[in-house]
């Protein structure tokens, strides 16, 4: 998501999505100059500044932070260790951050940066771009417009998949459509990789599968994720059905009275990429001339879902109040040799 080139995906993803790595949205925009690129692999780093010309190099954050001052700053590490770059970004001038998910490991680090970004004034942005993406936002002007009816629950269908490397979106996607960051409680069951259980609730080394998820807010919508393949996304409303398929393909809405058997395809144009929305739309909300696309609540609740659902699951699928999930649980999002 950081500098690979996107052309590696042309033709195996919808509309709507390329570019999607960093480096190229910010050589897209006209109020962007890519000036600085930093990975701990020096080797890499150094391919990468010769694909994209780019001289300032850095294998040390802090140096490139320290020499280059950024305004914008884009993140694409794993999980460890985000926070204290955050951290230092917002304490040397840095104002907009856009990092990829999850933001961090547990709800208290969360919690504590969210909170610093704030004392700074820094704008965040997140890498759960289906919000972002055209025909997301289509799904949304149809639902809001009470074509269909009343919004009641929302489907999430993004296959039998990891916790930390895809529910992240699943989370945010539910938030988005909900219009709501206000839970009431979170349901679910997960399973580990072979061998493993937690032997503590406060430190989950691994990755769990989500084999469903269900979910309430304030706002009386209910929300649920299973294992259905497909990437699809379905709002089921008083009125209708509305399912975006396949990472936004298309769009099909199904009504009518008792039975819903008219059936309507909307296919949409996607002008620009999920990413390229979202980078334009944190440089427009500086000074708060504009809203911002996504607020530090969402980022916060999509954090309290996954891990509610892990809790929930070690606690015999039990519904579980968001205050009640422990802050100092924490997530390593293992997958093998590897960290979410």
């Amino acid at each position: 998501m950081g500098a690979e080139p996107s052309s590696r995906l042309k033709g195996k993803i919808p509309d709507g999505w390329l570019p999607i790595s960093h480096t190229e949205v910010a050589m897209t925009i006209p109020q962007l100059r890519l000036c600085a690129l930093c990975d701990s692999d020096k080797v890499k780093l150094e391919q990468v500044g010769k694909l994209y010309k780019i001289a300032n190099i850095y294998t040390d954050y802090k140096l490139l932070i320290d020499e280059v001052r950024p305004d914008f700053l884009c993140i694409a590490t794993r999980t460890l260790g985000r926070t204290d770059i955050m951290k230092y970004a917002c304490e040397n001038g840095v104002k907009i951050i856009y990092l990829e998910k999850p933001i961090s490991r547990s709800i208290g680090d969360c919690r504590n940066i969210l909170n610093i970004c704030k004392k700074y004034g820094v704008i965040i942005g997140y890498g759960v771009n289906r919000r972002y993406h055209s025909a997301y936002r289509k799904a949304k002007e149809i639902m809001c417009s009470g074509k269909i009816g009343k919004l009641r629950e929302i489907i999430v269908e993004h296959g039998r998949s990891n916790l930390l490397w895809t529910h992240s979106h699943s989370a945010d996607v539910i938030q988005f459509f909900a219009e709501s960051s206000e839970l009431e409680f979170i349901q679910g069951t997960c399973t580990f990789s072979d061998g493993y259980y937690p032997v503590t609730e406060l430190l989950i080394d691994d990755d769990p599968i989500v084999e469903n998820a269900f979910m309430k807010f304030k706002n009386g919508i209910t929300a649920s994720i299973n294992q259905t393949g497909g990437i699809n996304v379905r709002l089921s409303c008083t009125n209708g059905i509305l399912t975006i398929y396949a990472d936004g393909t298309y769009i099909e809405i199904l009504k009518g009275s008792g039975y819903f058997s008219q059936r309507e395809r909307i296919q949409v144009e996607s002008l620009q990429s999920a990413t390229i929305t979202a980078f334009q739309e944190l440089i427009d909300s500086l000074n708060n001339e504009k809203p911002k696309p996504i607020t530090p609540a969402e980022i916060e609740t999509g954090m309290l879902i996954l891990h509610g659902i892990v809790y929930s699951s070690l606690n015999n699928g039990k519904r579980i109040a968001p205050e009640v999930v422990p802050e100092q649980m924490t997530i390593t999002g293992k997958s093998g040799k590897f960290y979410a």
